[in-house]
């Protein structure tokens, strides 16, 4: 399983913006997706609550998730609350998630498209026509500029003016006062700026995670090696690259494969690099709300399941593919 082989073809940051999610989507192996998966949503007993339908799912963030009616190649998106009602009809190409009460959208093909912002009514609010766009945190979003800025990411407030100008080859979303930025589009290297746009930790990574209680999952070099480590925000190492892959620290805990990723087993280690939930695991995701979807078995025919901070599983291995809980709920999906 060349993971990072795989991730090092996109030149789009929209496997970097969504980092609440963005493991579970490599490992899960949402690029396979397709009509012999349906999503639906559970609670935390492994209850379905909405019943598997939908063609992929994301989570519930403010109230709504998107979901998508169709296959991943000509599937439309829209929006549901928590009871499985639409609240915002199926006709988007893609969408990201609501944050500070808006949500990215896009119209037309991954190339031609452009995005925009929405409200939770489906209001276009910010029509700007961005080649990329993420979510608002703190009030910025990063955006692609298609014409002015020659492609460039730069940063947009919520009144759709521009904060950070168009400079970076990549761009992704703020957290804990950090936002990733990249140079390059082939190989790329990774850093941080601050809101000022100011470069904190110079571009030298393959890969960078969003900063998560005080630390950020970096990859030294986009070959297939054990190089991953953390570091702190002045760019630090807190634990040396050792690692196969790595995921976001949550509530102490970060998800870590040994060994290397072809079959190296996935555990979770807490601040100190010490192995808390032992490395048994085929795929594992961070923390949220209390649990963790971990795999058991290999990428075609295991299944995930959730476990709790002490490693015991507290929903079963029953799903083709399990994000994170948010607001209670976790989009889950079944083979057909």
């Amino acid at each position: 399983m060349k993971i990072f082989k795989k991730y090092n073809k996109f030149t789009s940051f929209t496997l970097l913006v969504l980092t609440s999610i963005a493991i579970v989507i490599v490992l899960s192996g949402c690029y396979m997706m397709g009509p012999q998966y349906t999503f639906g949503f559970i609670d935390k007993t492994g209850k379905f609550i909405i019943e598997p339908q939908y063609g992929m799912a994301y989570a519930f963030n403010e109230g709504l998730a998107p979901v998508m009616m169709g296959t991943l190649e000509y599937g439309k998106w829209g929006f549901i609350d928590s009871t499985g009602k639409v609240v915002i009809d199926f006709k988007y190409d893609k969408v990201r998630g609501f944050y500070e009460g808006l949500c990215p959208v896009r119209i037309g093909d991954e190339k031609k498209g452009t995005w925009s912002f929405i409200d939770k009514n489906g209001n276009t609010v910010i029509s700007g026509e961005y080649s990329d766009a993420s979510i608002f945190v703190d009030g910025l979003a990063p955006v692609k500029f298609a014409n002015e800025g020659s492609g460039k990411y730069g940063y947009i407030d919520t009144e759709g003016n521009i904060v950070i100008e168009p400079k970076f080859d990549i761009a992704s979303i703020f957290s804990e006062g950090l936002a990733l930025y990249g140079v390059g589009t082939s190989n790329v290297k990774t850093g941080f700026i601050d809101r000022e746009g100011n470069i904190v930790i110079e571009a030298k990574y393959a890969y960078c995670a969003a900063f998560s209680e005080g630390l950020s999952a970096v990859k030294v070099s986009s070959e297939d090696k054990a190089d991953w480590g953390f570091i702190n925000n002045k760019g630090e190492y807190i634990l040396e690259p050792q690692y196969a892959w790595a995921g976001s620290f949550k509530d102490g805990l970060a998800p870590v494969q040994i060994d290397n990723t072809k079959n190296g087993k996935w555990g979770y280690i807490n601040k100190n690099g010490e192995m808390v939930i032992e490395a048994k695991f085929d795929a594992a995701s961070s923390f949220s709300e209390g649990l963790a979807a971990v795999r058991v078995g290999d990428e075609d025919s295991g299944k995930w399941g959730y476990i709790d901070e002490l490693g015991k599983f507290v929903i079963e291995p029953a799903f083709s593919v399990a994000y994170d809980f948010m607001e209670g709920l976790a989009s889950v999906a079944i083979k057909k």
